[in-house]
């Protein structure tokens, strides 16, 4: 039997886009069961309306009036106890997944059950005078560390539209951490990445719309998402000496993302302190090197905003 896909949709204020999504995902080629769950933040515009004008096709999980708490964390987790398939994406009310992307990442997973997920390449959209302008999102080269260390290794490898998971992960590993008013969904990446084996889909699967409007779910100030990044980083850290993960080179990256939240407004001691850092890593910065200056090179290559062909643009894994 081919396994069921559980989509959860986390919502608050998204009238203008939700429909989109909710088509996006009934539009799957997908073979399996697809279940569909608006997940709702306390929605006071017509978003849940909206979602309910799709009948059985959507199950909505209206916000438990005793909830205090607003944010993307505990809307996503009340989406995840209500799964009921064996594996589980996620899409933002206002992003959208493009044909085939389902099916393509659940073959992945179904054609090796060590894996605990997959993930694909993202496009970014704007709107410019009423239409659709599309760019990479992902980087053009996806490296195997960027594949064993999601969110450690890069920003703009992994994104919360782009996965697919197994439902036992999140049995094992637990749900995104709700006292975190930011970087919720990276911390969760790197607590199943530590645990789990995952792989890389080379395909454009959804879009992520840049320009969010009303409705974001996260809202906090620089000193907050500062605080948060830090014990996030700190508490990986500390994971990555309790469970023995002998991986050198995610530790170096650690650190270093650690000493960028630090310091990143004192650039002279940041600088210092990254020395001190590659002296004691030398053979982690030396694999690094090479991936440095290939980003470096691709960045200042001119990706600009244009309508792309989501079927054109394919590269490979490097090794």
């Amino acid at each position: 039997m081919i396994p069921g896909i559980s989509v959860v949709i986390p919502t608050y204020n998204r009238e203008k886009f939700i429909g989109e999504a909710i088509r996006s995902v009934l539009e799957q080629d997908y073979d399996g069961k697809i279940e569909i769950i608006i997940s709702d933040d306390g929605s006071i515009d017509k978003t849940l309306e909206i979602a309910a004008s799709f009948g059985n096709s959507v199950v909505i999980l209206k916000k438990p009036k005793n909830c205090l708490n607003q944010g993307v964390a505990g809307t996503r987790n009340r989406g995840i106890k209500a799964c009921t398939q064996e594996y589980i994406s996620f899409l933002d009310s206002d992003d959208f997944y493009l044909p085939g992307n389902l099916k393509k990442l659940a073959n992945k997973l179904i054609s090796n059950n060590s894996l605990g997920f997959v993930f694909c390449r993202m496009l970014e959209v704007k709107d410019q005078n009423g239409e659709n302008i599309f760019k990479p999102w992902t980087h053009k080269s996806i490296y195997k560390n960027d594949i064993r260390n999601p969110v450690v290794s890069r920003i703009k490898i992994v994104h919360t539209n782009s996965f697919l998971f197994r439902k036992t992960v999140f049995d094992e590993v637990g749900y995104f951490n709700e006292s975190y008013p930011n970087g919720e969904d990276g911390d969760l990446w790197m607590r199943i990445s530590e645990i789990y084996e995952g792989t890389f889909s080379d395909h454009y699967g959804a879009v992520y719309r840049s320009h969010h409007e009303s409705g974001q779910l996260t809202k906090n100030s620089n000193t907050e998402i500062k605080k948060c990044f830090i014990k996030i980083y700190n508490d990986a850290i500390s994971r990555y000496y309790k469970l023995e993960l002998k991986d050198k080179l995610r530790l170096f990256q650690l650190k270093h993302w650690l000493l960028v939240y630090n310091y990143r407004e004192k650039k002279l001691y940041y600088h210092w302190q990254y020395l001190l850092l590659i002296i004691q890593y030398p053979l982690s910065y030396i694999r690094l090197l090479p991936i440095k200056v290939k980003e470096y090179m691709e960045k200042h290559s001119g990706c600009h905003w244009n309508i792309l062909d989501f079927y054109s643009n394919k590269s490979q894994v490097k090794q």
